[in-house]
C-alpha cells in the first residue's frame, strides 16, 4: 500500500511537467546564420540577430557575418561591406573588427563619414597568403547603434536588385586570397523596431 501511494504521488508530481505547450517552431528556428534561412544560396552576408526590438534612447549591438556552407572549400582573402541605415533614426556609436582581420597583420578599415552609410573593409593577411576557410560563419564586424526615435528602420547591405535573388549591382565585395571576386549570393538585412 505504501508503494502504491508513493507511486501515485510520483505520477501526480511528474504529470504536470510532461504537458508541453508546443508553439510555432518557425519562430524558434529562425537563426539568420542558418544557411537554410537563405533563399539565394551561399556565400552570403547577414546581420545577426536580424531583428532588434529596442527602446528609444537604447543601444544595441549587431554582428555582420560571412555565411558559407560547413562543407565549403572556398578560401577568402577579404570583404567589403557597405551598410545603409536612416541617420534620423539610428546613430552609429562604434565599429569593431571581426575574425576575418585576425591574420598576422590585420587590416580593418571602417568609413562612417557619410551619414547613414558605413563602409567596412576587412582583409585577412598572413605570412603564407592562404586566406581564411569559409567552412564556418565568419564574423566580419560588430556594430553598435543608438536608437534615436520611435519607429522601424532597416540595416541594409547596399545593392540594387530586380527581385530577392537577382542583384544588378552591389557595393559589397568578396574576394579570395588571389584577389579574385567571389559572387555574393544572398544578403540578410536587419530590421530595427524602436518603441
Amino acid at each position: 500500500m505504501k508503494n502504491l501511494v508513493f507511486l501515485l504521488s510520483l505520477i501526480l508530481l511528474l504529470l504536470p511537467g510532461c504537458s508541453n505547450d508546443v508553439g510555432d517552431l518557425n519562430e524558434e528556428l529562425d537563426n539568420p546564420l542558418d544557411a537554410a534561412q537563405l533563399e539565394c544560396g551561399l556565400p552570403a552576408l547577414a546581420f545577426s540577430p536580424n531583428q532588434y526590438d529596442v527602446a528609444v534612447g537604447g543601444s544595441f549591438i549587431t554582428d555582420i557575418y560571412l555565411i558559407d556552407s560547413t562543407e565549403s572549400e572556398q578560401w577568402y582573402g577579404g570583404v567589403k561591406t557597405v551598410v545603409n541605415y536612416n541617420p534620423n533614426k539610428l546613430e552609429l556609436i562604434q565599429i569593431n573588427a571581426g575574425d576575418l582581420s585576425d591574420g598576422s597583420v590585420p587590416l580593418f578599415f571602417a568609413d562612417d563619414t557619410t551619414d547613414g552609410r558605413i563602409e567596412i573593409i576587412s582583409i585577412f593577411v598572413s605570412s603564407d597568403s592562404s586566406g581564411i576557410n569559409g567552412s564556418n560563419n565568419i564574423l566580419l564586424a560588430e556594430l553598435e547603434f543608438l536608437s534615436l526615435t520611435e519607429g522601424a528602420d532597416s540595416l541594409l547591405f547596399e545593392r540594387t536588385a530586380n527581385d530577392s535573388c537577382m542583384v544588378i549591382s552591389t557595393s559589397c565585395e568578396l574576394v579570395d586570397p588571389d584577389d579574385e571576386l567571389v559572387p555574393i549570393r544572398d544578403y540578410g538585412d536587419g530590421v530595427v523596431n524602436a518603441q
